[in-house]
């Protein structure tokens, strides 16, 4: 653990070295800011309902209408892009490691509010992104289909546990090339083997054994839940949310498995910038990350914010040595190597 959070620190500083230099802003971290004036568009991954109450939570509290537009990471990226030099956006959600790319297309920009309460390993010294939550690599099993297909094999501990014959069809994950979920899970077969050689090799093994490869990061949460598959690649928050709601699942960290600080930047010649600024500062506030952890159950970056229920504490994992920066430069190689091998 103290590895893998040295190495969140130090991509932050890496990302700073990659950075053209940045603009300084100013502000607080409190969880009342006085709003500008406008509508705030916010392109964001998190699932529609959690998006939607804090967008509902914002307007309540500053009178400031926030517009969600929910899309999977990739999608976003790829509008993001598009949209270069007249952006609809304000802020958008991203994981920290594909900052870097995008400031160096000056498609977001820095702002460097105090972020108060905010875990300093979790603080990117440029300010290109804003930390709100830890996400954790997983896998969920649906324990009934689980001994159907394996005849009551133990439940797997790490990642080479699942390339198991007898699960050919029934294995799920999000497609890379468009999920941020997926593609979070193709970069920990890298980091965790050292090298691509390697983690392809793996990934061969894995592709055989795919049932679905979905649009969505959340997807492989629900079709396990409902016994579609035996088991899915999911990001740990998502599995918590089904198994919150009832659902037979068994959430299983493999060793070693991924962790990614996931958070918001804003947009490079947004139509709203103050509005945008105001907003992500809201968002680090006590009471917003306190409702990301309670509405999503990811891990907190504030000291202050409870663990959300049910979720092992991160020094009891084993966890990969995952470099943010590597991860987002090495992106869109990877993305179009994946298509190229599995016709996704």
């Amino acid at each position: 653990m103290h590895t893998s959070l040295l190495r969140v620190a130090a991509g932050a500083l890496s990302l700073a070295l990659l950075m053209l230099g940045s603009a300084c802003g100013s502000g607080g971290g409190d969880d009342a800011v006085s709003a500008s004036g406008g509508t705030v568009t916010w392109y964001t991954p998190m699932p529609e309902e959690p998006a939607r109450r804090l967008a509902e939570a914002y307007q309540a509290e500053t009178g400031t209408e926030v517009e969600v537009l929910r899309q999977s990471a990739g999608e976003l990226l790829a509008r993001l892009k598009a949209e270069a030099g007249r952006p609809a956006a304000d802020v958008i959600g991203l994981a920290s490691g594909d900052a870097g790319p995008l400031a160096k297309e000056k498609l977001i920009r820095s702002f460097k509010p105090a972020a108060e309460g905010i875990d300093k390993r979790f603080v990117d010294p440029e300010g290109y992104w804003h930390a709100n939550e830890l996400i954790l690599m997983t896998v969920g099993v649906n324990a009934d289909r689980w001994k159907e297909e394996t005849g009551g094999a133990p439940l797997p501990t790490t990642w080479d546990e699942l390339l198991r014959p007898d699960l050919k069809g029934q294995l799920v994950m999000p497609n890379p090339t468009l999920s941020g979920t997926g593609y979070t899970f193709v970069a920990t077969q890298i980091f965790r083997h050292g090298d691509e050689a390697g983690a392809w090799k793996f990934l061969d093994e894995f592709h055989k054994l795919i049932g679905q490869y979905t649009d969505s990061g959340g997807a492989p949460s629900q079709l396990v839940a409902t016994g579609e598959y035996a088991a899915g690649v999911s990001f740990a928050h998502d599995l918590l949310n089904v198994r919150g709601a009832g659902f037979p699942i068994e959430l299983v960290y493999p060793k070693p498995t991924g962790v990614v600080i996931s958070g918001n930047a804003l947009v490079q010649g947004s139509p709203n910038a103050q509005g945008g600024e105001k907003f992500v500062q809201w968002l680090q506030g006590r009471k917003a990350s306190q409702m990301i952890v309670d509405l999503v159950h990811s891990y907190p970056v504030r000291s202050d914010v409870d663990l959300p229920d049910g979720a092992q504490g991160l020094a009891e994992l084993d966890l990969v040595d995952y470099d943010p920066v590597r991860a987002g430069e090495m992106r869109d190689a990877v993305s179009k190597e994946f298509a190229k091998r599995y016709g996704v």
